[in-house]
């Protein structure tokens, strides 16, 4: 693919691409990063916040927004914040849909620093984990901005996914524990999307 998509059209989804993946967020903030992550690696997936902020509310919109179009994979992106409850059973609703939840605990603030340093002991808290994160480089200032997320790291994709594996190995794979996150599943889904995806309207016009 060689066309630039604009970040408006991530708000849409746009059957003219395939494979096409759903991603649902808790916040702008996880819109605006992987809106920006996607466009920078010129591929098209169909990003929106949920209607609300808890873990159901971002399930529902998943489950009603698969009724209006057939998408190959759907994503449910959450964080536990300061409610281990409704983080588990959004997670058991999410796989009861069979979506694909991607989590955080504490927060998705754990991604960015991901980039930088591995921690294996917990933050205890989003307010935490955003104290730790503004120690580093490009986020003294920060104030849940996904577009300076992507500014600071997008060049560091690779070691954070390399962290955020070995992080969640180590933690056994349980989103209880804190530090943990999967995200680095959905970029390596984005990865492969670079590598399959095809814009169908331009395939048709060589056939």
């Amino acid at each position: 693919m060689t066309k630039r998509i604009s970040i408006r059209s991530y708000r849409k989804a746009n059957p003219l691409y395939s494979p096409l993946d759903l991603v649902v967020c808790e916040g702008e903030s996880e819109v605006d990063y992987l809106c920006e992550l996607a466009r920078s690696w010129r591929i098209h997936v169909h990003i929106i916040k949920g209607e609300g902020t808890d873990p159901k509310s971002i399930v529902n919109t998943a489950k009603a927004k698969s009724k209006e179009m057939k998408y190959d994979k759907i994503y449910c992106v959450f964080d536990r914040d300061n409610d281990l409850p409704a983080f588990l059973s959004g997670i058991e609703l999410c796989k009861h849909k069979n979506f694909i939840p991607i989590v955080c605990n504490p927060c998705f603030e754990l991604w960015p620093y991901l980039h930088f340093q591995l921690r294996e002991t917990g933050f205890g808290s989003p307010q935490q984990m955003l104290k730790a994160l503004k120690k580093l480089p490009g986020f003294s200032s920060y104030d849940k901005d996904g577009v300076q997320i992507f500014n600071s790291t997008h060049g560091l994709v690779d070691t954070a996914c390399k962290n955020a594996s070995k992080l969640a190995s180590q933690k056994c794979n349980d989103p209880k524990e804190d530090p943990f996150t999967n995200i680095h599943v959905l970029i390596s889904r984005f990865m492969d999307l670079k590598k399959e995806q095809n814009f169908l309207e331009r395939n048709k016009a060589r056939m």
